[in-house]
């Protein structure tokens, strides 16, 4: 069962009311459901990082290749080549974020739930714990509550029979009524007006006792709740924690650094000057001079047949 807080229904309700204190129950079991949602979020983005590296390599090793079979420049080659490199140095980087994932924050979050939210067959312990709690606090301000609605409708139903008498006597005085008739209806106002003040007086001082207990009803509903309030503190402490980790796994600032640092040292080797010479040697006008050929006369070779 889901144990997703859903506060509509209870916006208008004090935490006071009984029952109320469920969604702190229900808030401390919520917590479970959030680490669950916390451990997919990071297994999708370390597949979604596994991915990225596996690319990047591929992306690496097919370029490298690629670079092998090209008559490219010498400096210009070799720089082209560190920008294939960097393909490599990005995989490595984002490697290492999957490892912390996997190896560091996905098992921490894991341990935690298990030392904190240890279940029974059925329901988690720790809720029952606040569950009892709350239960031995408002179980005699729950009687208090229903004796003040008893003696309530008790009075209510008094002052009704009042009135019906009162407006049985009125009846009666516009009419003939023989003097036993008279007799009675007054003795049932009578008894109906002693029963209002009787009823009336209880229902006073069962809200008197009520006001008196009120003080101290409060005080032990707020201990419990400050109860859950310590171990919803160490819930957001401990993902406090684990998004500070998240934070250092991003934090590839070294690693991004040396990736610069090997690309600027060989892109400051990139030499056009030097790589047309190479060129111009290897293969232009200066490349084997001597070796020139040059068409001349030559005298026709008359050939022996056989």
């Amino acid at each position: 069962m889901s144990a997703s807080i859903n506060t509509s229904s209870t916006l208008t309700k004090s935490f006071f009311e009984p029952g109320q204190y469920l969604l702190c129950i229900k808030r401390y079991e919520f917590g479970n459901e959030l680490i669950d949602r916390l451990l997919t979020m990071f297994d999708e983005r370390s597949h979604l990082e596994l991915s990225y590296v596996n690319a990047l390599r591929n992306w690496s090793r097919k370029w490298h290749a690629e670079l092998v079979k090209q008559p490219e420049y010498v400096t210009n080659k070799k720089v082209w080549d560190q920008t294939v490199t960097t393909g490599e140095q990005m995989a490595d980087i984002h490697q290492t974020i999957i490892s912390n994932l996997n190896d560091s924050i996905v098992p921490k979050l894991r341990q935690w739930r298990k030392d904190n939210y240890e279940k029974s067959l059925i329901h988690y312990k720790k809720s029952k714990e606040y569950e009892k709690e709350f239960e031995n606090v408002q179980k005699p301000w729950n009687k208090v509550l229903e004796l003040v609605q008893e003696n309530k409708r008790i009075y209510h139903d008094a002052c009704r029979l009042l009135q019906n008498a009162r407006q049985i006597q009125r009846n009666m005085n516009l009419q003939v009524e023989t003097e036993e008739q008279q007799k009675a209806v007054a003795d049932k106002l009578v008894k109906a007006t002693i029963d209002v003040d009787n009823t009336k007086t209880r229902y006073e001082k069962i809200l008197k006792d009520l006001q008196e207990q009120r003080q101290r009803y409060e005080a032990n509903m707020i201990e419990c709740f400050n109860h859950t309030q310590v171990f919803e503190k160490k819930r957001l402490d401990f993902f406090k924690e684990v998004f500070q980790e998240y934070q250092r796994t991003l934090d590839s600032s070294n690693a991004t650094k040396k990736m610069y640092d090997d690309y600027q040292m060989v892109l400051k080797v990139h030499d056009v000057q030097n790589d047309l010479q190479w060129w111009n040697a290897q293969y232009g006008p200066i490349a084997n001079v001597t070796h020139s050929y040059y068409p001349t006369f030559e005298e026709y070779q008359e050939k022996q047949i056989q």
